[in-house]
């Protein structure tokens, strides 16, 4: 009962908004006790917190007993909750996160737990280790802007962009035109996604930039005279497309085709935000 109680303690003070402060956990391993596990839940991918970047933050085995690897010796690595684990030690809980991490190349260090005080939601950021993520690892423009700037595999984007001088990138567009299928009004044609109208997508330009549909062996420079050629006939030729400042520009592209028989959402997309 005298569990129970101190539970639902936890929860009514962060449901009321009333600080709490649970202690941090010893590096003395004997006497954890984990007295409780969850399912993984949002947010599922967490990074070290800029605190802690310089200290050791290290991940443990599920018995709090050997110490697996240190976090700050993976600084490009993302990762990921699989479970939420209470722990009690010397009369006190504790609240663990079950982890793995995601490097850059792919691989998979090994699980273990970590305190959750360590760590905050969020991808990794080091945009000039990470190649060709999907959208959904972006949670608001600055980092997409980020990405497109400093990550090896957007070069080709950073040029296509170019040609577009006075239009701005949005991560929210290019998320939309991906997650959403585009309305066409009935009565005026308008296209439109849930936070744009007037939206514009270029199949004829599109197809050049999923790699899959053309060819791998194709140079960026090869590339973007097709793209810019394609826009020309489209009827965005540079004065058009110099014109378009109350548009923004949606873009997507890898550049390395992935194992889908086609890439997600390849190209650019035009559109104006709704005021709201």
């Amino acid at each position: 009962m005298k569990f129970k109680s101190l539970l639902l303690m936890i929860t009514a003070g962060t449901t009321l908004g009333i600080g709490m402060t649970m202690s941090m956990p010893t590096t003395h391993a004997a006497g954890y006790q984990r007295v409780k596990t969850q399912w993984q839940s949002s947010p599922a991918y967490f990074q070290v917190k800029s605190q802690y970047k310089h200290k050791k933050v290290y991940m443990w085995n599920s018995k709090h007993t050997k110490r697996i690897l240190q976090l700050n010796n993976y600084p490009n690595t993302n990762w990921h909750r699989n479970h939420t684990y209470t722990y009690k030690h010397n009369g006190k809980l504790s609240i663990y996160y079950g982890i793995s991490g995601w490097t850059p190349k792919n691989d998979y260090t090994r699980k273990g737990i970590v305190w959750r005080g360590y760590l905050r939601p969020g991808y990794n950021t080091n945009y000039k280790a990470w190649n060709n993520l999907p959208l959904g690892n972006f949670s608001n423009n600055q980092e997409y802007v980020e990405y497109i700037n400093e990550s090896p595999s957007q070069k080709f984007s950073k040029k296509v962009l170019k040609l577009f001088p006075n239009t701005k990138l949005s991560w929210k567009l290019s998320y939309e035109w991906a997650s959403f299928p585009v309305q066409t009004d009935s009565t005026t044609g308008i296209k439109s996604l849930p936070s744009f109208t007037d939206v514009i997508v270029l199949n004829s330009v599109n197809k050049y930039f999923d790699r899959a549909f053309y060819k791998n062996n194709v140079s960026d420079s090869q590339r973007l005279k097709l793209v810019k050629t394609a826009l020309d006939k489209a009827g965005y030729g540079q004065t058009k497309r110099e014109s378009l400042s109350d548009y923004q520009i949606g873009i997507f592209y890898y550049d390395k085709h992935h194992q889908e028989k086609v890439d997600e959402y390849p190209g650019i997309v035009l559109a104006k935000p709704i005021q709201k």
